[in-house]
Order: C-alpha cells, then sequence, then structure tokens
C-alpha cells in the first residue's frame, strides 16, 4: 500500500499540531499550578517537563489510536492506519512516537525520506508499519 498524503500536508498538519499540543500543556500545567500551589509555580521547571512529556504523549497516540487522526490531520484531510488498513495499535502509536523525535530532530531527515521511499512513506511510518492516507 503507498501512501498517498504528500509531504507538504503532512508538515502542515504537524504545524497545526504543535500549536494545539503545546497550547494543551500550558492549560494544563496553568490548572496544575492554580489547584495545587496556590497560583504560585514552584521554582524550576521541572513540573512544566513532567506535565509536557505526558500530556503530548496522550494527545497523539489517543488521536491515533481512537480516531485514526489528530486535530491537524482532520483538518488536513488525512489519517494514519496499519498496512492492513486497521486503526494503529498502542504499541505502534508509542514507536511512532518515539521515532518521530529522531526523524524530526536530525534536520528532518526521517521527514525527507519520504521523498524517496517507494511507498511515501516517512522514516517513523516504517518503523511503525503505518501509513498515512488521505480521507
Amino acid at each position: 500500500m503507498k501512501s498517498d498524503v504528500s509531504l507538504l500536508r503532512r508538515l502542515c498538519a504537524m504545524s497545526y499540531d504543535a500549536f494545539l499540543a503545546f497550547s494543551l500543556v500550558f492549560f494544563v500545567t496553568g490548572v496544575i499550578i492554580i489547584v495545587f500551589f496556590n497560583t504560585e509555580a514552584p521554582n524550576g521547571n521541572a513540573l512544566f517537563y513532567i506535565v509536557t512529556i505526558p500530556v503530548i504523549y496522550l494527545y497523539f497516540t489517543w488521536s491515533w489510536i481512537k480516531g485514526g487522526q489528530t486535530l491537524g490531520m482532520k483538518a488536513w484531510k488525512f489519517q494514519i492506519k496499519q498496512m492492513s488498513g486497521n486503526n494503529i495499535t498502542h504499541k505502534q502509536a508509542f514507536i511512532r512516537l518515539i521515532s518521530a523525535i529522531p526523524s524530526f530532530a536530525i534536520f528532518g531527515l526521517g521527514f525527507l525520506y519520504q521523498l524517496f521511499d517507494k511507498d511515501n512513506r516517512a522514516l517513523h511510518d516504517k518503523i511503525s508499519n503505518s501509513i498515512l492516507i488521505k480521507n
């Protein structure tokens, strides 16, 4: 099966999701500070990281597993599936998210891989055995 989602469409959805995910992180962090610290944040950045990692993980994995798409993917009209056409599993979502970090962090090479892959998949799609398809 070949992906019919372009690199540009994927990057646009990523931008959309980045704004949503970090807005969600700031909201959850604010609620935690107000509820547990009487509007005064504790010293250090530990709280921010303790909140950021699970919130981002849950935003992406929950969206991929339950609905097959994040809000950014929905706006750009594509979804993630297994190669068989089923929704991805928890394991695939975890592998995809973890492998997408270096795909992006190393100059975006994992995403540019899509331009040379015969199935039009990014490196983290290939590693997680998933595919992006248009709705």
